[in-house]
């Protein structure tokens, strides 16, 4: 860390390019980690693995490319972040994981929207709640009616 020669909080040497790059490398790698066993395929036709392993091996080049965009010193600093909203998404995820099944696409997407809505102080708890109700009869619409998926809507209620 070093000071900016203002008294004002110190910013961190390493670009926020840098900071995407090595945290796109990390997700690449974990990809890959986890269909590594995948098979590619062969001459007489595509594997299961081949677009998974493609994809993350775009990511990482996207990831290598990000540093080395980051390098140079006129990149912009890191600067203090809150961990607010990454902390509310990605809790949204796991609400929505863990309540899809007990309690189906009814109950879980709009919980998980309204969860995920707190990660903005902005946000409108009015306009939330409308947003979460259209967006949840979408997905129910979707991926229930239209792709005809074995998505509970509502187990407790319905049965599955």
């Amino acid at each position: 860390m070093r000071s900016n020669g203002l008294n004002q909080r110190p910013t961190s040497r390493v670009s926020r390019e840098v900071c995407a790059g090595i945290f796109l490398l990390l997700m690449a790698g974990a990809a890959y980690f986890g269909i590594r066993e995948l098979p590619l395929g062969d001459a007489s036709g595509v594997g299961p693995g081949l677009v998974p392993k493609s994809v993350a091996a775009l990511i990482a080049i996207i990831g290598l490319v990000l540093i080395a965009l980051g390098v140079p010193a006129t990149s912009t600093r890191l600067e203090p972040f809150s961990v607010r909203g990454p902390v509310f998404v990605l809790g949204a995820v796991v609400l929505f994981a863990s309540l899809i099944r007990p309690l189906g696409l009814l109950v879980a997407g709009p919980l998980a929207i309204l969860f995920a809505g707190a990660a903005d102080r902005e946000t409108r708890p009015a306009e939330l709640l409308v947003f979460a109700i259209v967006l949840s009869a979408l997905s129910i619409g979707l991926f229930k009616y239209l792709l005809r998926l074995p998505i509970p809507l509502a187990p407790f209620w319905l049965g599955y």
